[in-house]
């Protein structure tokens, strides 16, 4: 299965209507999104009002920038949307792979978790940065910022990933080049 790997979108519509429609033409089967949402408009965006929403479920965390948790999930509950999200970690297994997603707030968490070696792939955000690493067995990917925000100013890349279960590889999209 392929899955979509999304990070750091800072309420960027655009940029997230068009990762959407990349990530529907390449028939994920998913959607992980790692945090840093900021509105709950977001999600509701993805599944729902986009103007191609996703065709896919949507699970996700929150990062640092995510504000009030409780708005969050009860707009996702009046809207009835089947959108999971976890507080901190979100831990799933797809396709026989343990995968796990932290939004990568503590640096030293973000290692240990990777390095622990309990996990096929760990999926983290929050630097901006985007990655692909293999740490022993342990794919570490970080999708970037699709809001192209980097160093705290806009203009950099808007990047996202796409992760495959088959291959437990992962590749970087720039939204300036990818179809």
């Amino acid at each position: 299965m392929k899955i979509g790997i999304l990070s750091d979108t800072h309420d960027h519509l655009e940029n997230l209507a068009r990762a959407m429609q990349i990530l529907n033409a390449r028939g994920v089967g998913l959607v992980l999104h790692l945090g840093d949402w900021v509105a709950p408009f977001v999600p509701l965006f993805l599944v729902k009002t986009a103007p191609e929403p996703l065709r896919c479920p949507l699970k996700g965390i929150f990062g640092n920038n995510d504000g009030d948790h409780f708005l969050f999930l009860r707009v996702l509950a009046s809207q009835q949307l089947d959108v999971e999200i976890e507080k901190t970690v979100l831990s799933l297994e797809q396709d026989g792979r343990k995968l796990l997603c932290y939004h990568g707030t503590e640096p030293p968490i973000t290692e240990a978790l990777v390095a622990c070696g309990q996990y096929d792939a760990v999926f983290s955000g929050h630097t901006h940065g985007a990655l692909v690493r293999r740490v022993g067995a342990t794919l570490h990917v970080n999708p970037g910022s699709l809001a192209g925000i980097r160093g705290g100013l806009p203009g950099g890349p808007a990047t996202f990933a796409l992760y495959d279960t088959t291959t437990n590889d992962a590749e970087i999209l720039d939204l300036s080049t990818a179809q």
